[in-house]
């Protein structure tokens, strides 16, 4: 009798323990793991591919582990509208056959996320100063027009450079590339010549040249090729010492350099910010304005999953945020103005996410 006693006594004392590990595993100073991030498939812009990294640990602990391959905006977008990835980045804003594709404007979402500029660089080991250029010029060279380095048109913008008699071999983009966007905006801003013959395009049917893939691919066809220009993200020419950048003529007559804080300059001379975003960031006025400047967009669908929705929200909510925007300029990314980045949020803030 004093046996079954005394089990019966472990077993009561057993089962008041777990009693007491139950209520200490669910008071109220009990740690909850975070529930795990939600996979997003992202692809585009190769412009924002660092960017996007340096964002990835902050962005998971929003709630979204963010999986991105630089393959250019005009891929990114199309992924987007394939419906194999959950969101696309581009430098370029969707056209007006992307936006039906899409279903609508009243289906997809562009967000923009940071800006940057679009640098022309050159390879002329014995030029003397700087390579000033401006819009007219760089058109010739893109069309064809002007083929040699000492054509009285850049000598013009360029006196006492000793400028070299010297073939121009012109570079460009092979891929359909946001990049490219920006620069033939820029182009056909400032060439009624190119506007006519050429045009705004990701991906242009250049008149002359050689291609490469990414600004990784022109920057090597320029280091490669004595006498080269091409263009390439800023974020890319700031990172890349040994590429020379050209001073370009703004819209106010100043040779500027492509800079951060002239990307910023540019964006702060913009007059009206229209409710969906897309603003033209190319030739504005202002005597420190650099005049080929453009902005990264997120684009995505609004009929995503809903977690899968929750975590792109909370996660570009975030990349909009002071903190989101002010690991911008370490990675040579210009932040967005808070008037845009306010309204970008305002845009976040209307889904159904819930």
């Amino acid at each position: 009798m004093r046996g079954i006693s005394l089990a019966i006594a472990i077993v009561l004392s057993v089962l008041a323990g777990c009693g007491e590990v139950k209520k200490a595993a669910t008071g109220d100073g009990a740690k909850t793991s975070a529930a795990p991030a939600i996979r997003l498939r992202a692809t585009g812009s190769s412009f924002v591919e660092r960017m996007m990294k340096k964002w990835a640990p902050a962005l998971e602990s929003q709630g979204g582990r963010i999986d991105y391959q630089a393959t250019g905006s005009g891929k990114g977008i199309q992924d987007m509208l394939n419906g194999e990835t959950d969101f696309g980045c581009t430098d370029a804003p969707l056209t007006a056959d992307q936006l039906s594709k899409a279903g609508g404007a009243d289906k997809v979402v562009q967000v923009p996320l940071v800006m940057g500029g679009v640098a022309v660089v050159y390879n002329l080991t014995d030029l003397k100063s700087p390579l000033n250029l401006d819009g007219s010029v760089l058109a010739g060279i893109y069309l064809g027009t002007i083929k040699n380095w000492n054509d009285p048109a850049i000598a013009a913008i360029n006196p006492g450079a000793g400028l070299p008699d010297k073939s121009i071999t012109v570079c460009q983009r092979a891929d359909g590339s946001g990049t490219s966007h920006i620069f033939t905006t820029y182009l056909s801003g400032v060439s009624a010549d190119w506007k006519s013959k050429v045009g705004i395009s990701t991906q242009p049917a250049w008149p002359v040249g050689q291609g490469g893939t990414k600004s990784a691919g022109v920057a090597s066809l320029v280091e490669q090729t004595p006498g080269a220009v091409g263009y390439v993200e800023l974020s890319f020419a700031l990172e890349k010492k040994n590429l020379k950048s050209a001073k370009l003529k703004n819209s106010s007559g100043k040779f500027i350099e492509p800079t951060l804080e002239a990307v910023t300059a540019a964006a702060g001379a913009l007059k009206e910010i229209p409710d969906d975003l897309v603003v033209n960031l190319t030739n504005l006025p202002g005597e420190t304005s650099y005049p080929v400047c453009g902005t990264v967009w997120a684009v995505f669908k609004k009929d995503l999953k809903k977690d899968k929705l929750a975590a792109v929200v909370k996660s570009f909510t975030w990349a909009l945020s002071e903190d989101g925007q002010k690991m911008a300029p370490p990675e040579n990314y210009a932040r967005l103005p808070d008037a845009i980045a306010a309204k970008a949020k305002e845009i976040l803030a209307k889904l159904p996410v819930n």
